[in-house]
């Protein structure tokens, strides 16, 4: 809309339409008096998403509007950023008098900026990053705004970029620009908030300081975002921590969601590992928990520590005495976080007071334990005596919320508050006094103090009596009756001055008290956050020793002299919660790759699953489900388990199967686990069998990964005989009487036979329909050819693909580039690091 079409409206929509100009993308909270206005296609989206009336408003003419209360505003923002909307808050800004209040946004609300406790999930980061493309990959820069938490990854490919993002659970993502689509509809698949976003910070702060130069352009892409949308300094955000990708067991998104590590893929906790693991008391340490299962590590002196630390928790006694004590910590982090942002409340520092109290005792206990590592970890905690004092003396016990209305600071702790505050309760009895002691200096028995709305406080003296006054006695005429008169002295105006005024400047003198008391406080800002630090790396570590006793786990022990696994009596940790799970051995050599037979149903895929999440829990510094476990560290863990589809991307079951093993067949090294289910299963039988046959002889010859392969296909148990890498294993199964039982057990062999028709007899399929099948397989199985199994030499095979994996990778990218939206500078970046692709 035009400025002239502005004029058609009131002074207040047009200051509306003038803030809408600059929020156009954003729904825009307009503050009226108690209440968030919105107009025109803000009230209409509104009014839909938060099930409000849409009413109308003469603004000149008749315009849309709905409004929410600003004291309960917090549930209606959270359900419109829950819905991919932004806010701007626009806020009154001068003092409401003659003419228009001026009115200026004063923050911007996003999926990625959000710090309120009402919006965000306590026992989850809410992080946003920046995400830069350079000449070596693509740079990754990310903050959680109401933990102060900030971390680095650079050099990164656009599929490692699209998995950590989503494991990671990165709320928004900043770009400079739009030219990349395929990214871009990636983010909106995963519900990934964007924004484009091209302007920098010319300088750099302490937020900084560990970066390299290269590195830093993300900290100013990011800090100016936040800087110019919450219009505030950012001082909690804690030094950004380059993370070195190599440090971690690479799993993609699809890894996690199939292992379901931290997201059931059924919507039940109870089927994740972090349920089973998680003991934690405080937000910070369930937030630190799902990160450390968010991220495995490969760095061993890193997995040796943690299991120190958790071994070190090893006095019940003492470790009920720590529970009791972090059952009354706070989250300190969200607590910095809002003290950053100034919407920090009594309540709040109330929260911190109590927290702050049981830290000396918790130093106490760690310390009992007598163990170098809890020592260390205790050396770092400060018990911050001061600002413990300081909230002691100030906040009074379960202060209100509004730090505005008063009743937060406790007597004694400012005199001039005292007096205030007793003024009131004192009015009386020095009215009282006040009426005597005039009564006696004038005389005058009916002399009498009163107070009236119009004219305040007075004395009244009778028409005959008030001859008597003079003007040394110090009075002022204020008002004439017919039977009496009223008057006023000085002493009696500056009480009431006093009286009336005491509670407005008690509030306004109680609301400076405290953010004398906050601005105290954020001196404390970076050593609380140490400590918040210390406490959160307790509670995991304590949680995930209760989980080892409660789940009967078992320090693993690293393998350092070869590539051989040993874990006997592995078990899966979530599917023994269900059921009477069978325990199974592995051991399995370097290189060595184990085909698995066995029905449907009989657990061929839980005792890879259970493989997995035995090496995953062990890299991520847990104990694990087994009775020993001696593993090697994994660079990568690649899997290709159960069905799915891509419709919409144009992907059949059997293309996902294919696009997901080929990740697998071109990363995974030598290092890595590979395990693959039923390969081959969604497309014909012979070609199933080519297909499966072919890639365990490329993994066997030419990756050489430990690697668990299960399938339905009898045929390629052959090949045990021609790879000394391979060995067939099958799950126990046996027919009683017609019936299927499965034993799970898992043993060195191949099985005699699939049993797929019994299992479909346990589905109750028609008795006619099982008698004609098992006729049917009786003929085929009486008619079956041999399938030829040959050694194939990869080493001199011709390549007739002309285009390798890196080169559709940078045919993918050209392809989805959006030209228009590439800036000179940009599409230079683009063009060397697609050169540098092409050149490793």
């Amino acid at each position: 809309m035009s400025n002239t079409d502005n004029k058609a409206y009131t002074p207040m929509i047009q200051q509306y339409l003038t803030i809408k100009e600059d929020y156009a993308d954003a729904i825009v909270f307009f503050r009226l008096g108690d209440f968030y206005e919105m107009f025109f296609d803000d009230a209409i989206i509104a009014s839909r998403v938060l099930e409000i009336t849409l009413t109308s408003k003469d603004a000149g003419a008749k315009i849309p509007m709905c409004g929410v209360p600003h004291h309960s505003v917090k549930p209606y923002i959270k359900k419109l950023i829950e819905n991919g909307y932004k806010i701007a808050i626009a806020e009154q800004t001068s003092e409401p008098g003659k003419g228009l209040v001026t009115r200026e946004v004063v923050r911007l609300i996003t999926p990625g900026t959000v710090f309120e406790d009402d919006i965000l999930e306590s026992g989850s980061n809410n992080f946003i990053a920046s995400l830069i493309l350079q000449e070596e990959g693509y740079l990754l820069t990310y903050a959680d705004i109401s933990t102060g938490e900030s971390f680095l990854l650079d050099s990164l490919n656009k599929n490692e970029v699209i998995d950590y993002i989503k494991s990671s659970l990165i709320k928004e993502l900043i770009i400079p620009n739009e030219s990349d689509t395929y990214l871009i509809e990636e983010m909106k698949k995963s519900n990934v908030y964007v924004t484009v976003y091209n302007e920098y910070n010319t300088h750099d702060n302490k937020w900084a300081n560990l970066l390299l130069p290269s590195q830093k352009i993300g900290a100013r892409h990011l800090s100016h975002y936040l800087s110019t949308t919450q219009k505030q300094p950012l001082n909690h955000l804690q030094t950004i921590k380059p993370e070195e990708n190599n440090n971690y067991l690479k799993v993609d998104y699809r890894v996690l969601k199939q292992l379901e590590i931290v997201e059931s893929n059924t919507n039940n906790p109870k089927t994740t590992v972090f349920y089973h693991l998680n003991n934690t008391k405080t937000a910070m340490g369930t937030r630190l928990l799902k990160h450390y299962l968010n991220h495995p590590l490969t760095d061993i002196n890193i997995l040796q520590k943690r299991y120190d630390l958790i071994e070190a928790f090893d006095k019940i006694i003492l470790r009920s005495d720590i529970l009791d004590i972090l059952d009354n910590i706070y989250d300190v982090n969200r607590i910095i976080g809002k003290l950053s942002f100034n919407s920090i409340n009594a309540r709040d520092l109330e929260q911190l007071k109590i927290t702050l109290k049981h830290i000396p005792k918790l130093k106490e206990i760690l310390k009992a334990f007598g163990n170098k590592e809890l020592d260390l970890l205790n050396d770092q905690i400060l018990e911050h005596q001061e600002l413990k004092d300081l909230l002691e003396r100030s906040i009074i016990d379960n202060p209100p919320i509004q730090t505005k209305e008063g009743g937060m600071i406790k007597p004694n702790f400012n005199k001039d508050l005292d007096h205030l505050l007793n003024i009131n309760e004192d009015s009386k009895e020095w009215l009282l006094n006040y009426e005597n002691q005039e009564k006696e200096r004038l005389g005058i028995k009916n002399l009498k103090v009163g107070y009236n709305r119009n004219f305040g406080y007075f004395i009244e003296i009778s028409k005959m009596q008030a001859l008597q006054v003079e003007d040394i006695h110090g009075y002022e005429r204020r008002q004439t009756l017919t039977n009496s008169e009223r008057y006023i002295s000085k002493e009696l105006k500056e009480q009431e001055d006093e009286i009336l005024n005491a509670k407005e400047r008690a509030i306004a003198l109680e609301y400076e008290i405290f953010q004398s008391i906050k601005d105290e406080a954020s001196k404390y800002i970076a050593s609380l956050q140490e400590l918040s630090s210390a406490i959160a790396k307790i509670d995991v570590f304590l949680s995930l020793k209760i989980a080892s006793e409660k789940n009967n786990y078992v320090r693993p022990s690293i393998n350092l002299t070869d590539r051989k696994t040993t874990i006997i009596n592995g078990r899966h940790p979530v599917v023994e919660k269900f059921t009477d799970y069978i325990k199974n051995d592995i051991v399995i050599d370097e290189s060595e790759i184990f085909l698995i037979t066995g029905p449907n149903m009989s657990g061929k895929s839980t005792y890879m699953r259970m493989f997995a999440l035995i090496i995953y829990l062990a890299q991520v510094g847990s104990f694990v489900p087994a009775d020993s476990a001696n593993i090697p560290i994994y660079d990568a863990i690649f899997t290709r388990i159960g069905s799915s589809d891509d419709l919409s991307g144009g992907k059949s079951t059997f293309m996902v199967e294919m696009v997901e093993s080929n990740e697998a067949l071109t990363f995974a090294t030598k290092n890595s686990l590979i395990l693959f289910d039923e390969i081959g299963r969604g497309t014909a039988t012979y070609d199933g069998i080519a297909l499966a046959q072919g890639m365990i002889e490329y993994i066997a010859n030419e990756i050489k990964a430990q690697t668990l392969f299960s399938t339905h296909y009898h045929e390629l148990t052959k090949l045990e005989n021609l790879y000394s890498n391979i060995t067939n294993l099958h799950v126990k199964a046996k027919e009683e009487n017609g019936k299927m039982i499965f034993l799970h057990q898992v043993e060195k062999g191949a099985s005699d036979r699939s049993y797929g028709i019994q299992v479909a007899s346990l589905a109750n399929l028609p008795k006619k329909l099982i008698k004609r099948s098992e006729e049917i397989l009786n003929k085929l199985e009486g008619n079956k050819e041999e399938i030829e199994i040959d050694l194939f030499n990869y080493n001199i095979a011709e390549e007739k693909a002309i285009v390798n994996y890196t080169h559709e990778e940078v045919i993918k990218d050209i392809n989805n580039l959006n030209i228009d939206k590439l800036t000179p500078i940009d599409a230079i970046v683009l063009l060397k690091n697609l050169q540098n692709k092409l050149k490793k």
